[in-house]
């Protein structure tokens, strides 16, 4: 009976050796890196807390332990809709706590169930993961951040129903009741007088021409003079521009009247406007010192020379393929915007520096605002 009774001290001091020393290999084998551990993405900079559990405290030691298996998902202090922003649980990832009260009360959800309650507004957890810009679920910044750097917000990819992680899937530059892709770069307004040699009036089958610019109505000093321009020539009407916008038609006959009434005909020059946008591409000018419309008793069809006024607009694309291309269009003039297949019609100019466009097929137009200074 002593002996069985000793026989079972032994067994049982014989267990609680083999017990300590498979803890200490435990042990061993953990310090040593022989085991894999689980991956977690919860914050421990600074030896913060890696439990996000209230009450849970973890010594020192075992906080250093577990720093090199934790991925930072937002920046320390970064908090969600205003409030704190906490952690996923450590030991598992799925597992998030997040506040539920202006108290600091907290609840633990599940991410990846799509009935669990939104870290962002009305946007489903599952939706940042499904789109492969899970790091962003766990910063405050989440929705008006650009995850792929196509110049849409998350928030405007969710709208839009187009994917956060890919910049070929992106919204419409220009939508109704949204803030266009595009701003004004500039807005510049020019005027002056195409002013023909008196003699082309006088000549009964010319073949060339000469012409003179003017500042404006008035002036007696021309800018740029061109001379011998024969039907298929073309010139401009500032010294910066490439000489090409008006191009020279031919030449036909017109009859007018004198303040008497007296009618005569008279040789003109017919001209083409190449990038105007106004509906009149073509018109004739008569010869002589140029003169204002209705100047002097004579209407618009009597007055010499032809003044031109332009109102361009350079306009800058601000999101897709083509952001930070730039391009110009004149007032009432039809663009398709770079890098899509929209097309609009610049339909008006503001006096705080933005324009009015109005896409094809859309009932309404669309401000777009001046670039920021």
């Amino acid at each position: 009976m002593a002996e069985q009774t000793n026989f079972g001290k032994g067994a049982l001091i014989t267990g609680i050796a083999l017990g300590v020393a498979a803890c200490a290999f435990g042990v061993y084998i953990m310090n040593n890196g022989k085991v894999d551990r689980p991956q977690t993405q919860l914050n421990t900079d600074g030896g913060k807390a890696v439990a996000a559990l209230e009450g849970v405290a973890v010594e020192a030691e075992a906080k250093s332990k577990l720093t090199h298996n934790i991925v930072d998902v937002a920046p320390e202090g970064a908090t969600i809709n205003g409030k704190p922003r906490y952690t996923p649980i450590f030991f598992s990832p799925e597992l998030w706590q997040i506040a539920v009260d202006a108290e600091k009360k907290n609840t633990i959800i599940d991410i990846y169930d799509p009935t669990a309650q939104n870290i962002h507004e009305d946007v489903p957890n599952h939706w940042f993961i499904s789109n492969g810009i899970a790091d962003a679920l766990g910063r405050a910044d989440g929705l008006s951040i650009d995850s792929d750097s196509d110049g849409f917000t998350n928030r405007e990819e969710f709208d839009a129903k187009t994917n956060p992680g890919s910049a070929e899937s992106l919204p419409p530059l220009v939508q109704v009741g949204k803030t266009p892709k595009l701003e004004v770069v500039s807005i510049t307004n020019a005027s002056a007088v195409i002013g023909v040699d008196s003699t082309l009036a006088y000549e009964s089958n010319p073949t060339s021409v000469g012409i003179k610019i003017f500042a404006k109505p008035g002036e007696t000093k021309p800018i740029l003079k061109y001379s011998d321009l024969k039907p298929g020539s073309t010139f401009g009407i500032a010294k910066d521009d490439d000489g090409k916008r008006f191009t020279i038609v031919g030449f036909e006959k017109a009859e007018y009247s004198d303040m008497s009434g007296n009618k005569s005909t008279e040789s003109v020059v017919r001209v083409r406007d190449n990038v105007t946008a106004a509906e009149e591409k073509e018109f004739i000018i008569r010869s002589g010192s140029p003169s204002k419309p209705n100047a002097k008793g004579y209407d618009k069809h009597n007055a010499k020379g032809r003044e031109i006024k332009d109102t361009t607009v350079e306009l800058r694309v601000t999101a897709g393929s083509k952001a930070g291309e730039t391009f110009k269009v004149q007032l009432k003039g039809t663009f398709t915007i770079p890098g899509t297949d929209i097309t609009c019609v610049l339909e008006s100019v503001d006096d705080s520096g933005s324009v009015n466009v109005h896409p094809n097929g859309v009932e309404s137009p669309v401000n777009v605002p001046a670039a920021a200074k």
